[in-house]
């Protein structure tokens, strides 16, 4: 007999063993639990009588024999007795009928236990009777048999359903058998690692282990293979010195992106952006830093910012960017679904990170980067927009700064259609949903003192984006004509600090704002509701503003005076025409910075213009403060001078101060 039919025969027999005694189980509890209740029926129709008849009122014969006629007549009881102390029968009802549809065979099988039940029939303290009752069985027999046949039809049926899963589970196995090798064989070639595969079947272990051998050994050359194709893509697609794709995966993933459909409609406004943007950015001293520097070190510097900029990207919500090196000076990072303020946020991490890691390229002279952006959409071809950044790149060389350049669509100049929307629609939506914020931090003296706070507004597009500084969002919001629902939203949010807060807070108002009487009104306006709160405000101002828009400025002091607020100055340079409009204006500070503070420290002639600023603001009553001081000689010289409120890199933080 083979493996297969045994192992039939032995399940066979054991679920029909496992049936049988459930059934036998099934029955024989039933049988039980039954002549319990019967016994129970007994006694407790036993007391009952016994109490009924016990009472004085039924001591009459009569009505004894009605009482022991109704029991017996409800047809419960086989048996009801009524007997004297002495043992004599004086009423006596009894049947022997017996349950015509229950087999005898079976009663026989499956005896049921009704034993007779009595109990004391007495009068005061003395016994008069005794009452004794057999419950009929025929009910009991009854339900026990039609129970029995239901578990007998329910094992036959579990039976044959056995045999027929049992019919049908050997065709299948036999199957198996031939399905096992067919497996096997069809798995050699397979990608997926080889693994060792016992056989299910003795009969076939030897099959199975010549199987398993020949897959590992094509498997092995499979692998061999992928490996030679993968370092030939890695040599078309791949730059050998940093590791990121080139120009020609990178031209391919950009085109992809291009046919790439656009979102469908109802998504998130974080992702159902058409399009997105592009960043290139040169470094445009590579060739002068290959010559006066190991080739290997020049290489790991480029790894080093290249894998910089992979973390700052790693921080952004950006789905799927892709840096990638053109060629030996030029980088591009592939920004797809990314609104222009998010990057615009990413381009100015971007350049913060190309700013730091800077090396010396000469006596005095760190290299130098230039950087262009632009945005992408639906119809666009990758040819035209890799031009604009061509021209913005060498707008960027022009300009000879660090700055980000936008290349439009249209003239190269200006943003795209596409962008200035993006920009309109998070600016429109900040001032509606009130998502605009001010991050503020405190403006120290040299003791560390506080003088006052500083803040400024920040937007932020999505509770969980970061928040974007006033510095990125005011261009285009000056383009959309929305700067001063900006700066008035700023002031709200200012007033509202002041009243949360102690001390003095400064704002930044941008120039534009001032152009249209609007503002002004608004501003009175908000003012006037916190009129107590004004005197605690500085509205602050760039100072090439002075000269090109003194009369607004003027404005603009006159409705802060009459509320009590002040207006300072920013970054005053080297503007012969701004420092003469110093004693023109109400104002409470100035601050100095480009020309006055970045070439002090060579240029004695700077040291002696600061000096004379410094006069003629103190005539004024007019406090000088100093920004973007580079180094700790220019501090000094300007702590000479007087000027004890200082910020920038030569300047201390204020926790180390003492």
């Amino acid at each position: 007999m083979s493996i297969l039919r045994q192992l039939l025969l032995s399940v066979t027999l054991a679920i029909g063993v496992i049936l049988l005694g459930t059934l036998a189980l099934s029955v024989n509890s039933a049988r039980e639990y039954l002549s319990g209740q019967l016994q129970v029926q007994s006694t407790d129709a036993a007391v009952s009588l016994a109490l009924s008849l016990s009472q004085p009122a039924n001591n009459d014969p009569v009505l004894q024999e009605l009482l022991v006629s109704a029991l017996y007549d409800g047809g419960h009881f086989s048996l009801v007795r009524l007997a004297d102390p002495e043992g004599k029968v004086l009423i006596e009802r009894k049947s022997d009928a017996t349950p015509n549809s229950v087999p005898a065979w079976f009663q026989k099988l499956a005896p049921l236990d009704t034993q007779p039940a009595s109990h004391a029939v007495s009068d005061g303290w003395r016994q008069i009777g005794e009452v004794t009752l057999i419950a009929n069985d025929a009910y009991a027999w009854e339900a026990l048999w039609r129970s029995s046949l239901k578990m007998i039809a329910l094992v036959v049926g579990a039976g044959v359903l056995w045999a027929v899963f049992a019919f049908v589970l050997v065709g299948w196995i036999k199957n198996r058998l031939l399905r096992e090798i067919s497996d096997h064989v069809r798995s050699i070639g397979q990608d997926t690692p080889p693994e060792q595969v016992e056989a299910r079947v003795p009969e076939l272990s030897g099959v199975v282990q010549a199987l398993n051998q020949t897959r590992e050994r094509v498997y092995a050359s499979v692998e061999e293979q992928n490996a030679k194709i993968e370092s030939l893509e890695l040599e078309l697609n791949q730059d050998p010195v940093t590791g990121l794709p080139n120009r020609k995966y990178f031209v391919n993933e950009f085109r992809r992106a291009l046919e790439a459909p656009t979102a469908a409609a109802g998504q998130s406004a974080s992702r159902s952006i058409a399009g997105g943007h592009v960043l290139v950015f040169r470094q445009r001293d590579l060739a002068d830093l290959n010559r006066h520097m190991p080739r290997e070190f020049i290489d790991q510097w480029l790894r080093a910012a290249c894998q910089r900029i992979q973390g700052t990207l790693k921080s952004f919500n950006v789905a799927t960017p892709l840096l990638a090196r053109l060629n030996g000076s030029d980088f591009a990072l592939l920004l797809p679904g990314c609104a222009a303020p998010q990057a615009m946020m990413v381009a100015e991490q971007l350049r913060a990170d190309l700013h730091a890691s800077r090396i010396p390229v000469g006596e005095g002279h760190l290299c130098r980067w230039a950087q262009a952006m632009t945005d992408y959409g639906p119809g666009n071809q990758a040819g035209p927009v890799l031009a604009r950044l061509d021209f913005g790149l060498m707008r960027a060389e022009s300009a000879n700064n660090d700055q980000v350049v936008i290349a439009g669509a249209t003239d190269m100049q200006s943003p795209s259609e596409s962008g200035e929307r993006a920009w309109k629609d998070a600016i429109l939506t900040a001032l509606e949903k009130n998502q605009f914020e001010l991050a503020t931090e405190p403006l120290l003296a040299a003791d560390g003192r506080k003088v006052r706070t500083e803040a400024m507004l920040m937007l932020r597009t999505a509770p969980d984006q970061v928040a974007i500084p006033a510095t990125l969002f005011i261009p285009p919001a000056v383009r959309l004509d929305l700067v001063a629902d900006c700066d008035l939203e700023s002031v709200r949010l200012g007033l509202e600090w002041l009243v949360a807060h102690e001390g003095q807070l400064a704002i930044r108002v941008a120039l534009p704002s001032l152009r249209g009487q609007k503002f002004f009104r608004q501003l009175a306006l908000l003012l006037t509701e916190h009129r107590g709160l004004a005197s605690r405000l500085f509205l602050e101002i760039d100072a090439h503003g002075l000269v090109e828009c003194h009369e607004q400025i003027a404005t603009l002091a006159r409705v802060a005076s009459e509320f009590g607020a002040h207006i300072g100055v920013r970054r005053l340079a080297q503007q012969f025409g701004a420092v003469a409009q110093l004693h023109t204006l109400p104002l409470s500070y100035v601050k100095l910075g480009g020309g006055f503070v970045g070439g002090m420290s060579q240029s004695p002639g700077s040291q002696q213009l600061t000096a004379s600023v410094l006069e003629t603001a103190r005539a004024l009553n007019i406090a000088v403060y100093a920004e973007d001081v580079p180094d700790a000689e220019t501090r000094r010289i300007l702590s000479e001078l007087g000027i004890s409120i200082m910020r920038g890199p030569g300047v201390k933080p204020a926790a180390s101060a003492t």
